[in-house]
């Protein structure tokens, strides 16, 4: 096993952390609003710092694997398209007020962030095909991303499916960690030394 391979996992634990973190200033920034009309502008800051620090641990998380894992070219690239658009709905939600297209509670915005979300994480399973536990562990998380999806019937706010994205992201990191320090998934990675197995044989020692 690659000795920086836990790094990969442990950078997508702590991003996905970072946003759920972020989905709870987000809630009580919208509370203050709802409630008291009051605009806390402190709370706005550190919502968008701890989520542009979730999008650098992602950014570390996909540069370990692109260093470390061989091949996966499709769950890699699947990663990039995964940070650029969860990057992309953060600037958009940021200058809401300014892109009258954006809404947060739209339906077809939250349908599609998680059909698409659970699309790439399927894309994981090619870190080891027909492992039991990484199966275990991908239809467990793609069950609360659908969880997630199903808020869309009370037209919640589309941080209502970032945050089962993250529920799930987080559970399904831990679980490869887990997984990667019993030994019970292997994952080829550049630089892995090949076991040498010798065999020896008294036969011929009368001889």
């Amino acid at each position: 096993m690659h000795p920086k391979l836990k790094r990969c996992f442990s950078c997508g634990q702590y991003a996905n952390i970072l946003f759920l973190l972020f989905a709870f200033f987000t809630a009580v920034y919208a509370w203050s609003i709802d409630r008291h009309h009051v605009v806390l502008v402190p709370l706005e800051i550190a919502a968008y710092t701890v989520e542009t620090s979730g999008f650098i641990f992602m950014l570390f998380s996909l540069m370990n694997f692109w260093k470390i894992v061989r091949h996966r070219y499709l769950m890699k690239a699947a990663m990039l398209v995964y940070l650029i658009m969860e990057v992309t709905i953060m600037i958009l939600d940021f200058n809401a007020d300014k892109i009258p297209l954006f809404q947060h509670s739209s339906m077809w915005l939250n349908i599609t962030h998680s059909i698409f979300s659970g699309a790439i994480l399927f894309t994981y399973l090619s870190l080891e095909p027909k492992n039991t536990g990484l199966e275990v562990a991908l239809i467990i998380s793609e069950i609360i991303i659908l969880a997630g999806m199903f808020s869309v019937i009370f037209h919640f706010h589309i941080y209502i499916t970032l945050f089962a994205n993250s529920v799930a992201y987080l559970v399904f990191f831990s679980i490869l960690r887990f997984l990667l320090a019993q030994e019970r998934i292997m994952i080829d990675c550049h630089g892995d030394r090949a076991r040498e197995v010798k065999f020896r044989s008294d036969f011929f020692d009368d001889v």
